[in-house]
């Protein structure tokens, strides 16, 4: 276990004079709210995640070279937990060639890699590089990475997810999703001195906008072809042409309807200018097609997929055999829902090659197609699933036969929290993990005082459940109970009790009908084990809901939101006076759109107690706490002076002031998380972004408005990206952090405040 002691440097902090607005009706005072100086508060990390060092979860599929080896990328794992570029040999050895660090060398490696004929490696990172806007990198074949072109975030594009591909002098082209003139990405050139020329910027409208994952292909005269996942006459995506001149030309414009639409994957192109390509959505079933458009423009949907056994939403692009039959996968559909590979024959007959199941073979396939060797096996990789369920490289036979080539080994600890922790009379911490543990879908983890880690439970993302968003809370006899944000029967999140022997039942298993589905918080329980809490969508109405789950696992609806005056969307948690009233917050709905602070009875009617505009008062609120008197207090994401988010307080009478409104300079911004109060009044909590380095603070707001940086988070061993705090009777603050720490995997931390 790694411990440090950090002591911050001071701050000075620039105050801000908030003014008094009406509007509405509503009256919400604004403070004069301050920030000082940080205060000497020392962080002690009681415990560093550990990532998968061999990397985890690819999303792209694999190269081959002419000695069977292949290669490809994985987003997560490695050393630092920013993905890593792996060889595979014919034997299944799996060698590391290169772990991004998360800096300006590149992070999270969505696309998958080229190769020229000396051997060296070619492609890009989603994010990293000098701006954190992603890289494009060769790889040598000493595992020497060099940068070619860092992206800036403007008009260069932004965030590349597809790959690149490669001319005869060198020169390297791709796609950014966003960025450009309009925000609706590019088409780039990269030389080989590492100039950047944006070829196109789509403006989102005719044209076309945001390539998704799509890259280019390109044809022998220079002319580029690809897809775009947005914008066209119906605002459902395009398939383009660019010519080395730079103009565009719209080849043909989905309708969304049984021609399809969205397309995520770009195109393929055979010796006679035919383009070949799926779509996400659309067809007959709504559930994605395979099409063929002639050089005339003329598109012929060759399959139409169902959403059943033959597979559905197919997110990669296809490949052609000699022979005209494409092949390719879907990420959903099947036997187990869980994605297959299929080939579509000339006359458009779909034949299903292999139906993932989600255990040892692997399951979604995501965005990775196949490649085809000489005999006709396909190769592919799974980003789930397999034995941790990392992620699979695999191979399908021209029998249909799936062999798993290579399983990427996760780490029993959980990683990356979501949430933050709570603590028992002994000093020990309970909480949950996003992901990692023995299958890989997350835990629930105890940190004792000595700072050693014990996964209570591993989720299989089977009907335990997967990818628990939210932390736990525990009853007297040491239960802990929580929620996860997949799994279940449907697929849809389940309520689970976790005993001390590290046994899981699952109380309910939500399936997105009138129960509601994916709950992003926890839970709360009352005296007789009753357990309250939210969906962020289902429900009676789509907009999610607040329910009750009683001990013996009776699902009951208390308020169904709509949507509209009432609020939609809440993504936080509730709390409950005496009464059995709850309180919460929603992300959407109220009278500006901008979600509300709500209460609803124990007989289950709601009442708005605050609509938020979107302006100096905030937007996208994080849920409440309660004081004795009845006032709320809680943070927004956005809003605020800056749009950085605010600290506010709604008394019994509707009335908001703004507590303090972040800058998302030095002293914090985008609180994601409730606020905690101790007895004099003081909150405490934290913010996702902003601090001296950009990955959040720990933060003090008194009740005057002034604000006190705690700590402040350098993104590295110490931590980044906070996921709120807890407070003993000390004074002492813990809480989480979702990345940092000595893989990048989060940390749980302690922050004293100075004496």
């Amino acid at each position: 276990m790694l411990v440090i002691k950090i002591i911050p440097k001071k701050n000075q902090l620039c105050s801000t004079v908030l003014s008094v607005m009406l509007m509405a009706g509503l009256c919400f005072a604004q403070s004069a709210a301050t920030a000082e100086s940080t205060q000497p508060a020392s962080e002690a990390v009681l415990y560093s995640f550990i990532a998968p060092p061999q990397g985890a979860n690819p999303t792209s599929g694999v190269i081959r070279d002419s000695a069977g080896n292949l290669y490809g990328t994985a987003v997560d794992g490695g050393a630092f937990n920013s993905g890593v570029v792996y060889k595979l040999d014919k034997t299944g050895k799996e060698k590391v060639l290169y772990s991004f660090t998360g800096g300006a060398d590149g992070s999270q490696p969505h696309a998958g890699v080229i190769r020229d004929s000396t051997g060296n490696l070619y492609g890009t990172t989603r994010f990293g590089g000098t701006s954190q806007m992603g890289v494009v990198y060769k790889l040598d074949t000493t595992g020497k990475e060099t940068v070619l072109y860092s992206f800036t975030g403007g008009a260069d594009g932004r965030a590349p997810f597809a790959g690149v591909v490669r001319d005869p002098s060198g020169n390297l082209y791709g796609t950014t999703d966003s960025g450009g003139a309009s925000d609706f990405g590019t088409v780039f050139k990269v030389d080989t001195a590492g100039r950047e020329t944006v070829l196109y910027s789509f403006t989102g409208g005719a044209d076309g906008g945001n390539p998704e994952r799509a890259g280019v292909v390109r044809d022998s005269a220079g002319n580029l072809y690809g897809t775009t996942f947005n914008g066209g006459a119906s605002l459902v995506g395009v398939v383009y042409k660019l010519e080395t001149a730079g103009q565009e030309t719209v080849l043909y414009s989905f309708t969304g309807e049984t021609d399809g639409g969205n397309p995520l994957a770009g195109v393929i192109r055979d010796s006679v200018g035919n383009l070949y390509g799926t779509t996400a959505g659309g067809g007959a079933s709504g559930w994605g097609t395979v099409y063929k458009l002639n050089t005339s423009g003329q598109e012929m949907v060759l399959y139409s997929f169902t959403g059943a056994d033959d597979g559905g939403q197919p997110q990669a692009g296809v490949i052609m055999d000699s022979t005209g039959n494409l092949y390719g996968t879907t990420e959903f559909g099947g036997a187990s829902q869980l994605g297959v590979v299929y080939k579509v024959d000339k006359t458009g007959k779909e034949t299903v090659l292999h139906t993932f199941t989600g255990g040892a073979d692997g399951s979604l396939p995501d965005y990775a197609g196949v490649i085809r060797d000489s005999a006709g096996n396909l190769y592919g990789t799974t980003n789930s699933g397999g034995t941790p369920g990392e992620g699979s490289v695999y191979r399908v036979s021209t029998t249909g036969q799936e062999k798993l080539l290579y399983v990427f080994p996760g780490s029993t600890g959980g990683n990356n929290p979501a949430s933050s922790v709570i603590r028992d009379s002994g000093g020990n911490l309970y909480g949950t993990t996003l992901v990692g543990g023995s299958f890989a879908w997350g835990v629930v983890y105890k940190l004792d005082v000595a700072g050693h880690e014990t996964v209570l439970y591993s989720f299989t993302n089977g009907t335990d459940g997967g990818l628990p968003r939210a932390g736990v809370i525990r009853d007297s006899a040491g239960n802990l109970y929580g929620t996860t944000n997949e799994g279940g029967t449907a697929g849809r999140g389940v309520l689970y009790k976790v005993n001390k022997n590290g046994k899981e039942t699952v109380l309910h298993s939500f399936t997105g009908e009138a129960d509601g589905d994916y709950p992003f918080t926890g839970v709360i329980r009352d005296p007789a084990g009753n357990l309250y809490g939210t969906t962020s969508d289902g429900g009676r109405y789509y907009g999610g809901q607040v329910y009750k789950v009683s001990a013996n696992g009776q699902m009951t609806a208390l308020y169904s939101f709509t949507g509209g005056a009432d609020g939609g969307y809440p993504d936080a948690g509730v709390i409950r006076d005496s009464a059995g009233n709850f309180y919460g917050t929603t992300d959407i709905g109220g009278t500006f759109n901008n979600g509300v602070v709500y209460k609803v009875n124990a007989a289950g009617q709601e009442t708005v107690l605050y609509s938020f505009t979107g302006g100096v008062d905030g937007s996208l609120a994080s849920g409440v706490i309660r004081d004795s008197a009845g006032n709320l207090y809680g943070t927004t994401d956005a809003g605020g002076t800056s749009g950085a988010g605010v600290v506010y307080k709604v008394d019994m009478t509707g009335h908001e002031t703004v507590l303090y409104s972040f800058t998302g300079g030095a002293d914090g911004g985008q609180p994601l998380t409730p606020v905690v109060r101790d007895s004099a009044g003081n909150l405490y909590g934290t913010t996702s972004a902003g601090g001296t380095s950009g990955a959040g603070v720990v933060y003090k707001v008194d009740a005057t408005g002034h604000e006190t940086v705690l700590y402040s988070f350098t993104g590295g061993v110490d931590g980044s990206d906070p996921q709120g705090v807890i407070r003993d009777s000390a004074g002492n603050l813990y809480g989480t952090t979702y990345a940092g720490g000595t893989k990048n995997s989060g940390v749980v931390f302690e922050v004293k405040p100075s004496p």
